[in-house]
C-alpha cells in the first residue's frame, strides 16, 4: 500500500505542465514598448495638431499677413493634414 501511494506521487511531480506560463520577457517588453511608444505618439500627434490649429485660427495677427494670404495658408494645411473646417470658420483639429 505505501508502495502504491509513492509512485503516484513521482508520477505527479514528474508531469510535465499542460501550458507553458513562463513569459518570453523579450517579447513582453517588445510589446509593452511598443503600446507605450504609439500611445506616445498619438498623445503627441494630437497636441501638435491642436499647436497648428491655434496657429492657424490667429494668422491675420501676424504682420504682413492678410485676410487673402490666410486663408491660403489655412487651406494648404487643411488639406495637407486633413483638419476639417467648421461652417463658422472655426478650425477643428
Amino acid at each position: 500500500m505505501g508502495n502504491g501511494m509513492g509512485s503516484i506521487r513521482k508520477m505527479k511531480r514528474n508531469q510535465q505542465p499542460k501550458f507553458n506560463h513562463q513569459l518570453n520577457l523579450p517579447f513582453v517588453e517588445s510589446v509593452v514598448f511598443d503600446r507605450g511608444f504609439l500611445a506616445g505618439a498619438k498623445e503627441q500627434r494630437e497636441s501638435d495638431i491642436n499647436c497648428l490649429v491655434d496657429l492657424l485660427e490667429g494668422l491675420e495677427e501676424w504682420p504682413g499677413i492678410g485676410e487673402i494670404t490666410a486663408k491660403k495658408i489655412r487651406q494648404h494645411f487643411l488639406a495637407k493634414f486633413g483638419i476639417e473646417e467648421a461652417s463658422n470658420g472655426k478650425l477643428e483639429g
